[in-house]
């Protein structure tokens, strides 16, 4: 068995497709708008870039858990990224900080960022 989707609830779908693309850098894998949704997934680059991230429209019960999760400044979703370096990207590229990255008692580095649309993002790096 293995994790192919992960639904990260957003309250903008078109920022949260923006920020997703052009700051954090993932790839569109399939944006279909049918009658009264939108199915909106990401990918990371590459040949193997793991479970497609999910965007969903928070709505009624849905956004009070979202804002609920991050006024308790609950990360939503975890990326784990490969240095320095790449979060450095992350920020120039237009990603709001709200934790510099900074070694965990559990092992590794966490920063945290703003996703513009809702929620606390983590960036790992083991």
């Amino acid at each position: 068995m293995k994790i192919t989707q992960a639904l990260l609830l957003v309250n903008d779908q078109d920022a949260a497709k923006r920020f997703y693309t052009e700051v954090v850098g993932l790839e569109v894998e399939t944006d279909y708008q049918g009658e009264g949704f939108r199915w909106l997934s990401l990918k990371a680059p590459g040949p193997d870039g793991g479970a497609s991230l999910v965007l969903s429209a928070a709505a009624g019960a849905a956004s009070a858990w979202q804002a609920e999760q991050r006024e308790s400044g609950l990360p939503a979703f975890s990326f784990t990224i490969a240095d320095d370096a790449e979060f450095e990207a992350i920020r120039a590229r237009g990603a709001r900080v709200i934790m510099e990255p900074t070694r965990q008692q559990y092992g590794g580095t966490d920063a945290l960022i703003d996703d513009t649309v809702g929620n606390i993002i983590c960036l790992h790096q083991d």
